[in-house]
């Protein structure tokens, strides 16, 4: 019965665990989330990886590809997460009685100017067995602690991820937008030297003064010079993209020279209702969010394992084996033996030091929730601002996209009146020149509409 007691008792010992559970923060509420965006709480945007396909570009889908397969950033990620996991199986057994096997074999001569002279030469093999009772958790806080790191590796190779994928994204169609912005730039060029040419004959005819002529010339020029700053912003989006995919320059060239159907050159259509569908949780699911709270838990878990160091620590020792003077006797069973040292420590004189160890997790603690709260704010933010920018830059191309339409109507009647004799060249040009800026324009705007959904699914950590 005795034993039966001093069992329970043991179980009931280590069933104790010091420290506060972890409880979310409560600084920023769910309802306050959802009334900051003006969302719905009861529907959320699916979380799709593959958001991007919408885009309908399988060369921008290979890219995406090759980046979160190849990509340095995203390897050391992953193996950060490969580390966490395997402390956590190594913190998941620190509590756990250890056994090590021994043999070994003792030879002493003693000093013949002793008191005692005796010789001792003998072999010993067993097990030697320790184990600390994890009375107060200590154990299990840090198996705790080990844990939410793990959990919080895996977040942050999620926000790499998408980070990485967002930024392949936006430099593509920074890409394709620089490409289309200088194919027609050369059109523009080639109308305007047109225009040139025709300036030149009417000035030695006497039709136009000098400074007509000049400032003809003048716009020549000025469209030239952009194009060294158009060439250099192509390279750099190229070269980006060869880093991000983990590759060197001039090895993606198939995929990034121009495109025969470049997305820029279409307005991507989105659906603006979607943006009343962003609950609190997709913001408290974000990566960088759910890191934050993760490395929050593992501090809190700390605190436990800071307080279990106040209390006494109780272990055992053991060993199992055989003992002789002769090698030929050791398995014998007259030559077993064993040891048994059970021992406590209860700390007496540490100066203040575990006392304010406890102190400093509770501090670091507070200083975590504080960076989860600031995560949480920095979502909504991102989300928000995303939001504002995406409805209303779909809103401003179709404004850009009605004013080409006209300027094309305003084009066709102009050729159809320099045919008739109605209005002379040099007009006629000067339309197909705002015709091609207007062209341009909804390039702009087209890029701008996509990077604006880019931002808005990198917001919500898609």
């Amino acid at each position: 019965m005795n034993k039966t007691a001093v069992l329970i008792l043991s179980c009931s010992l280590c069933a104790c665990t010091l420290g506060p559970d972890y409880t979310r923060p409560q600084s920023i509420s769910d309802q306050q989330i959802d009334d900051s965006l003006k969302t719905s709480s009861e529907q959320s945007i699916p979380s799709d990886p593959h958001w991007y396909e919408a885009f309908k570009d399988p060369r921008l889908n290979k890219l995406v590809e090759l980046a979160l397969a190849d990509s340095p950033t995203v390897k050391i990620a992953l193996e950060k997460l490969y580390q966490s996991r395997l402390n956590l199986k190594i913190q998941g057994v620190q509590y756990y009685p250890t056994i090590d096997l021994a043999a070994g074999y003792t030879k002493t001569k003693p000093s013949k100017n002793t008191a005692i002279a005796f010789k001792e030469s003998y072999y010993q093999a067993g097990m030697d067995v320790s184990w600390e009772l994890d009375l107060w958790g200590e154990g299990r806080r840090l198996t705790e602690n080990a844990r939410a790191l793990a959990q919080a590796a895996a977040a942050n190779l999620e926000n790499v991820q998408v980070t990485l994928k967002a930024e392949v994204i936006t430099n593509y169609i920074s890409l394709r937008q620089a490409q289309e912005q200088l194919r027609l730039l050369l059109k523009t060029l080639s109308l305007q030297r047109d225009i040139v040419a025709l300036a030149m004959d009417q000035a030695n005819c006497g039709l136009i003064s000098q400074s007509d002529l000049r400032q003809i010339q003048y716009t020549e020029d000025t469209l030239k010079s952009q194009i060294p700053s158009l060439k250099t912003a192509l390279n750099t989006y190229k070269n980006n993209l060869t880093l991000l995919t983990g590759k060197l320059p001039e090895q993606l060239n198939t995929l990034l020279d121009d495109a025969k159907n470049n997305i820029i050159t279409e307005t991507f259509r989105y659906d603006l209702s979607l943006l009343t569908m962003i609950p609190a949780k997709t913001v408290r699911n974000r990566p960088d969010v759910r890191q934050a709270e993760q490395n929050l838990i593992a501090q809190n878990a700390l605190i436990g394992k800071a307080t279990a160091n106040l209390f006494p620590n109780i272990s055992f020792s053991a060993l199992f084996g055989f003992q002789s003077d002769h090698l030929p006797r050791l398995p014998n069973n007259s030559s077993s033996m064993f040891s048994l040292t059970p021992s406590i420590t209860l700390p007496f004189i540490h100066w203040g030091a575990l006392i304010n160890q406890v102190k400093l997790e509770k501090s670091a603690t507070q200083e975590a929730a504080l960076i989860y709260q600031n995560a949480v704010l920095n979502a909504v933010n991102e989300i928000k601002n995303a939001m504002i920018t995406l409805s209303e830059q779909i809103n401003q191309n179709q404004i850009t996209k009605d004013a080409l339409i006209k300027m094309q109507d305003i084009a066709a009647l102009s050729l159809t009146q320099y045919d008739s004799g109605l209005i002379s060249l040099s007009q006629t040009l000067n339309i197909l020149q705002d015709l091609l800026t207007a062209q341009i324009n909804l390039a702009q705007g087209n890029g701008l509409a996509y990077q604006a959904v880019v931002s808005f699914y990198k917001a919500l950590g898609y």
